[in-house]
Order: C-alpha cells, then sequence, then structure tokens
C-alpha cells in the first residue's frame, strides 16, 4: 500500500512538473535566439566553404549536425582546401575543442544528479553559445535546469544546421564570400560574446591577458596554438586572481 501511494506521489509530482519544464524549454529557447540567428551568416558561410572543398550538400549539412562545433568544421575545410587528411586533422580539431573540456567541468557540478545519458546529448548539444548562456543563467543563482538547457541546445542546432544547408544549396552562386566580408562573420560572434561580459576591470584584463597570448599563439603556430593559448591563459587567470 505505501509503495503504491509512493508512486502515486511521483507520478502526481512529474504531472506537476510537466508545466514547468516546457516552460523553462521555451524560456531557454527563447534566449538563445537571438545568439542563435547572429550565428546564420556563420552557418551560411560555412555550407558555401564546404561545398567549395569538395563537400556534397548533405555531407555539409550531416558535419554541422553531428559535429556541432563551428571552430573545428572551419578548421576542417582549411585543411581539406590544402589538401591535408587524416590524423593531421584529428590532433588539430581535437586541441580546438579542447575548451570543451573546460566547459564541462564548469557546468558538470550543477549537473551531478542527471542520467548520464541525459547528460550525453546535452554534451552534444553544448557550444560556446550555449554555455554562454547556460554560464549566465547559473551565475545569476538561478536553479539548475536540464529542460532549459535543451531547449537553447536544440533551437540553436536546428539553425546552425539549417543555416549550413542553406548555404551548401545556394552557395555555388557566389564564389569570392571573402569579397563580401562574409569570412568575418564568425569572429564578430565571437567579439559579441567579449562585449557583453567585459562587466569589470578583471574582465577587461583577463581578455587583453587571453588576446595578447592568442595573437603571439597565432603568430608562432597559427590558429591551433592561438586558441590554447588564450583559453588556458583566460582560465589560469580566473583560478589565481580574484574577480574584483
Amino acid at each position: 500500500m505505501e509503495l503504491l501511494r509512493n508512486n502515486s506521489k511521483q507520478i502526481s509530482d512529474q504531472i506537476m512538473d510537466a508545466p514547468d519544464k516546457k516552460k523553462q524549454f521555451l524560456l531557454g529557447a527563447k534566449q538563445i535566439l537571438p545568439v542563435a540567428l547572429a550565428g546564420t551568416i556563420d552557418g551560411l558561410v560555412f555550407g558555401l566553404l564546404a561545398r567549395q572543398a569538395g563537400f556534397s550538400v548533405t555531407e555539409a549539412v550531416l558535419f554541422s549536425f553531428l559535429v556541432n562545433a563551428a571552430s573545428s568544421q572551419f578548421a576542417t575545410l582549411g585543411f581539406i582546401s590544402q589538401g591535408v587528411a587524416g590524423f593531421p586533422i584529428l590532433i588539430s580539431t581535437m586541441l580546438l575543442n579542447a575548451r570543451q573540456i573546460l566547459y564541462g567541468l564548469s557546468l558538470g557540478p550543477h549537473f551531478r544528479d542527471i542520467p548520464i545519458w541525459k547528460l550525453m546529448g546535452a554534451a552534444w548539444m553544448l557550444n560556446d553559445e550555449t554555455y554562454a548562456l547556460k554560464s549566465t543563467y547559473l551565475s545569476q543563482g538561478k536553479k539548475t535546469s536540464l529542460p532549459f538547457y535543451c531547449g537553447a541546445g536544440v533551437v540553436d542546432l536546428m539553425i546552425w544546421t539549417l543555416s549550413t544547408l542553406i548555404g551548401a544549396a545556394f552557395g555555388t552562386l557566389i564564389s569570392e564570400p571573402q569579397k563580401y566580408g562574409l569570412d568575418f562573420a564568425y569572429i564578430a560572434t565571437f567579439i559579441g560574446f567579449l562585449a557583453i561580459n567585459l562587466k569589470s576591470t578583471f574582465y577587461v584584463k583577463t581578455a587583453l591577458v587571453a588576446s595578447s597570448l592568442a595573437c603571439l599563439g597565432y603568430h608562432l603556430n597559427g590558429v591551433t596554438l592561438s586558441v590554447i593559448l588564450g583559453t588556458f591563459s583566460a582560465v589560469i587567470m580566473g583560478v589565481i586572481f580574484d574577480e574584483r
């Protein structure tokens, strides 16, 4: 009898939680929308460049949908365009995405009670945009919400994949994207992320240190070292110095 009552209570709680979960999902979808739409140009450019690199429309779309990591996708296209294949691409893209480990370590403590299979799905939708939104959400003292995270992730992934499809389908109509400044769209998106987070002197100092080391890394060994030095220097600043 007690077991029956407990089961009834669990079912009742799930029914009561359903509207709140839906509300959180829609809230995440709504809040990511401006950022995801800003990344539409990135998706269009990626689809366009993928076609120029020899990808079919289907291959370009699946690349965006399954990988969902713009920086490593653009890097891979660069390698392929230069005739590089295999192991160098694997190592370079792994290093470029090393920051994802830091993202996971940052968000992980907030999702300890979430089943591993759900976390695997959430990890697939984890990228710079969704991490920025989720970390801001948690920094405001709000309760951990997987539906909020998934709402943001699903919308971001759909827009990224759809824009890739459009870019790949009509990419052959634009032979020189650099001529229109489209190659700068991806960089502009991250400058926007940076601008809205410069809230104190500490953040400004961190940005200056990270950007300086990123430039040094680019000068020494290109994009890969630039990303590594820029990312880890910002992390070290956060660990060693107090935020003021």
